[in-house]
Order: C-alpha cells, then structure tokens, then sequence
C-alpha cells in the first residue's frame, strides 16, 4: 500500500497513464503517482477512491483528462536556468548559426518542448534578440510546447513572481519585464511575440502543429521532460528528433537525460564542460523514420483488454481494502487521520523539499512555506533548506524571517556564499550599510578560494567571477557602507 492505495491498482492507473499520455512512473516513484492523482481528484472536489475508480474505468472526461496531466507534470523552472548552459547558447551556438545565415536566409527556428511556465522559451527570446540587433528582418521562430494546459496559460499571459528570477541580474528584469506590482512582473511584448506557444505531447508518433509538421529544427531544448518517459518511449522521442532537426542542429537535454542520447545518432560535443548533441552531416548515420505504430497500437489494444478483464474485481477489492483502512477526506489539518500521518513520517526530506519547489514555483508561497519547514523538521542541520527558507520569504516580503534564515543558514555552514550574498542584499533593504559590507566582505573572502570560472554552490549555476563583478558592482553604487 503506498498512500493508502494498493502498489497492484498504481500499476493499473500508470498502465492507463502511459497508454494515454506516453507518461511513466517507476515503482520508486509511485509515491508522486499517489499524491498526483490525490490532487487531481481535490480539484475535481471528488473524493479520493471516487476518482480512482474513474480512472479504472475510463470514465474521466477530456476536461478531467487534462486537469490530471497538469497534476501529473508540475514544472519547476525559472529564466536562465543552467547559466553555463546559456552562455555556451551566447557565445558558440547561437553566433555560428547567425553568422552562417546573416548573409542567406537569415532564418532561425528554435523549440522549447517542454517550456512549463514559459520562463525557457522566453529567455531564448531575449537572447536572440540580444544577439541579433535587426531581428525583426529575420524569419525567426521560437515554438514552445507543452503537455500541461495549466502551465501553458501562465506561459501565454507571461506574468511572473520574483521567484521566477533568482539567480538573475536585475537588469534582465529592469529591460525586458514591466513591473505589475511589488510581486509581479509582465513579460514585454516584443518578447512575447517571438515566441509561439502550443499544447503537444511529445508521446505523439509525429508533431504537428497548425497542420504543419515541425522540422528543420535548429536547436531543440528538451531538459528535464525525458524522465517522464520510459526509456523506450525517450529512444523513440529522440529519433523523432533527428528527424525534426536541420542537418548540423543541436539536441539539448538535461545532464541526467544524457544516457537517452548515448548510442543514438546524434554527436556528442563538449563546449566548455557542457554535453551538447549535434546531428552531424559527417555522421550520416540517420535514424529509422519509422515508430513501430502498429506494433504499439496492438501492445495499447491487448493492455487495455486485460485491463478491462481484471478492472472490475480490481475495484472491488481496492474499495474494500479503504473501507477496511478507514479512508476520509481530510478537512483540516487538524483532523489529519493516523494513516495520513503515518504516510507524512515515511517520506524523507527531500520529497518534502521537491513539494516546497513546486509550491514555490506555482506562487503558493504560504504552502511553499509549510513544506519547506517540514523539510527541516526531519533535518534540522541541513543549511540548504534554512536557505530555500529564506529565498520563499524573501518573495513573500517578509525580510526579517528570511534574514533569520539566513542566519540560522550561516550557522549550520560557515563557508555558505549566497547565504552571506543574500544577507548583504536583504541588509541592504533594511538600510544595514555597515552589516552589509561585512556580509558582502565574508562573500569575496570566501569566493577568492575558488577559480574564476567555477560555479557558486546553490547559485542557480552563477560563476565566482559573475558574482564578483555583481558585487563590485554594487560598492560602487553611492559609497553606501559606512553610514549605519
């Protein structure tokens, strides 16, 4: 039993799952299957065994269907993600290709396929608007994709929370966003209109998007989206791939996605420590453009016949079994049953800490909040999570409970740089020149041990020199330090 479900019914509903959104959950992530679909079903406001019957029996409609993926695939991103990654994109990548096209078809093509909220696609926009001054003489195209309808919404309408920028120069924010509020921020229109956004399933045997099929691919992003894929749903993605990019094109995928790409046809090329996959003209070793569908419709037809064969007892037994575990809805959390508590104690900090990124993304910041300390509550000595503390009260506004955090951060582990980094900033805000300096002072002493190139640990992948100049940068703001 995993969250009071029985681990046979699980196996049914990621059966079904991946039958109809190419979606696939291991045994080790069943937990996250479990607690998926419990959100799905409080959205439906149904109780619990009431939806998962629903799924047995095929029974959820379209609406539902789709409430369910984007229960099923919560993102969690946020601009410039990986900024090795990006500069590697601003100095090799995107100049080769624009100089090789500036003088001929001055086309550009580019593809976010899971681009989640938006903040990928859009930082692809701002970087090949940066790189190419007359870009509005170009045919250039930057589509992003995604299975979950939910995130495409917050995509399209472009608006963000600060927590979409940690890790980013405020500058990026100051030229390209408008500010709404003292939360929010709104993506410019010359931006928004570089990219186009639409729903796809990467699952799909072919992409097709307003009746045309997508190709001549120049760069494809496709980071952390290959693990919701069984490694033989993630081969057939790939060679799919191959076949939408241009010859000489470029896959990128996320470092733990790497061994999907391994042994295919793509090149693997290493620019400055990063693993990019190119498809090679001198390779010449192109993919089968074939999927297999009918070997794969008969596997999908034979699965859901005996699915439907076993369905009906399946039912049976798992509703007996939450009658005899005693299953209610939860109203409160004062009135959280035993059970309920006994599966919060099984889970482990990360879990707790996964739970608290995805609130925090979605701007739940008061559950966000809720998660996080329970992530400490299990390990109490663990400076990170006083740091993800901090950085959800900072966009929450509170400043002297992030700056508590902070501290509590610093004193766990005394060669902590952002939490010295970030505690100067805060201490900024509260007009702390002098406690500032000393803040920013301790950062710089603890960066000169490392090389200029290497990346700040818990930075988002900022380097020692970026954070350097951001530093120098702000001294030289007014003379602040020194008057408090």
């Amino acid at each position: 039993m995993i969250n009071g479900v029985p681990k046979n019914v699980l196996h049914h509903i990621n059966n079904f799952i991946e039958t109809r959104f190419g979606l696939h959950f291991t045994e080790k992530r069943f937990k996250d299957l479990s607690r998926s679909i419990s959100n799905a079903a409080k959205q439906k406001n149904i109780d619990f065994k009431e939806y998962i019957n629903l799924i047995l029996l095929n029974k959820l409609s379209e609406e539902d269907l789709k409430n369910l993926v984007t229960c099923l695939t919560i993102g969690e991103t946020y601009f410039f993600r990986d900024k090795k990654l990006f500069e590697v994109m601003r100095q090799k990548i995107l100049p080769d290709i624009i100089n090789d096209r500036k003088c001929s078809s001055k086309r550009l093509r580019i593809w976010s396929t899971g681009c989640s909220s938006g903040e990928e696609a859009y930082s692809i926009a701002i970087l090949v608007k940066e790189l190419i001054p007359d870009y509005k003489t170009w045919d250039i195209e930057i589509i992003a994709t995604d299975i979950n309808h939910s995130s495409l919404s917050k995509a399209k309408e472009g608006i963000y929370s600060e927590w979409s920028f940690r890790g980013v120069d405020s500058s990026v924010k100051n030229k390209y966003f408008i500010r709404m509020d003292d939360m929010s921020y709104k993506i410019k229109d010359d931006i928004r209109e570089l990219v186009e956004f639409h729903s796809l399933n990467l699952a799909d045997s072919t992409y097709i998007l307003d009746k045309k099929i997508i190709e001549d691919i120049d760069i494809v992003f496709c980071r952390n989206v290959l693990i919701y894929f069984s490694k033989y749903q993630a081969n057939k993605i790939i060679n799919r791939f191959y076949n939408n990019i241009a010859d000489g094109g470029w896959l990128i995928v996320a470092p733990t996605e790497s061994l999907f790409v391994n042994d295919t046809s793509f090149t693997p090329v290493n620019i400055n420590d990063i693993f990019l996959y190119n498809k090679s003209i001198e390779k010449n070793n192109s993919v089968k453009s074939f999927d297999n569908n009918v070997f794969n419709n008969i596997i999908i037809d034979e699965n859901l016949i005996m699915q439907n064969e076993i369905m009906k007892n399946e039912i049976i037994t798992y509703n007996k079994n939450l009658e005899i575990n005693n299953h209610i809805t939860i109203k409160s959390k004062n009135e959280l049953p035993k059970k309920e508590k006994l599966d919060l104690q099984e889970m482990d900090a990360q879990e707790f800490e996964i739970i608290a990124l995805s609130f925090a993304n979605d701007g739940k910041l008061e559950e966000a909040i809720e998660w996080c300390k329970k992530a400490i509550s299990i390990d109490k000595i663990n400076p990170f999570y006083y740091y993800l503390l901090a950085s959800i009260q900072q966009e929450q506004g509170d400043i002297s409970e992030a700056v508590i955090s902070l501290k509590k951060a610093i004193y766990l582990d005394h060669n902590f740089i952002m939490a010295y980094f970030d505690l100067g900033n805060l201490n900024l805000k509260q007009d702390k020149y002098i406690q500032a300096s000393k803040n920013f002072k301790n950062t710089l002493t603890l960066l000169d041990n490392f090389n200029e190139e290497d990346v700040v640990p818990y930075s988002e992948e900022m380097t020692v020199g970026v954070l350097k100049h951001m530093i120098k940068n702000i001294n030289h703001k007014g003379d602040l330090y020194g008057k408090k």
